[in-house]
């Protein structure tokens, strides 16, 4: 999810104000106006910072997705590169699946979130990429995994498909149940064949 701008660590109030704004209205009920006021700033800076609400919302997004992304690295604990991948896998649709800004927009506003499904990869689709092409390559190294060029992005869509159904699962009574049968098919995937998971 890209946006037009890169935001510094002077706009911090802006996209929390923007996360709030965004949980309380959805997408296309936030205006420049209620993040500026939510923010303490004028409107005239919010343009200048983020240039439009939907560049705010994109900033929001990848902001939300980098924090979660490197508190799931922190708290992975040790063993192969194959175990510490499964673990970021499963933790980061935990995360998101809980996600109140990700909810609020998949709620209200899902066809915000299309393009970055059907179109192309956005910035916090990126960062979770990169992430994912780290830890794969940690397991490469030790022999604990085996993988291809398409074997990140392929995770990454199996892990967006879930964090995005997490409401319906809820219904259904069935997340943790999905979550568990991930974890499963991601380990057992990656596992090079003629060895024991």
């Amino acid at each position: 999810m890209k946006s037009q701008r890169t935001s510094g660590a002077g706009d911090e109030k802006l996209l929390l104000a923007t996360r709030d704004a965004v949980i309380m209205h959805g997408v296309r009920r936030t205006t420049a106006n209620d993040i500026a006021e939510r923010a303490g700033l004028s409107r005239m800076t919010f343009y200048r910072r983020m240039g439009s609400v939907e560049n705010a919302v994109l900033a929001t997004l990848t902001r939300e997705f980098r924090t979660a992304a490197t508190g799931v690295r922190v708290a992975s604990p040790s063993g192969t590169g194959r175990e510490q991948l499964v673990h970021f896998a499963i933790s980061s649709v935990r995360v998101f699946a809980t996600s109140e800004l990700l909810a609020s927009i998949a709620e209200r506003d899902p066809e915000f979130l299309i393009p970055y499904i059907t179109d192309r990869f956005g910035a916090s689709q990126q960062l979770l990429l990169d992430e994912l092409d780290s830890l794969i390559s940690a397991g490469l190294a030790d022999g604990s995994v085996e993988a291809t060029g398409a074997t990140a992005a392929t995770v990454l869509l199996a892990l967006q498909g879930v964090a995005l159904s997490a409401r319906l699962l809820g219904k259904t009574g069935g997340f943790e149940s999905t979550v568990n049968e991930l974890e499963k098919m991601l380990t057992r995937h990656l596992t090079p064949q003629g060895t024991g998971a």
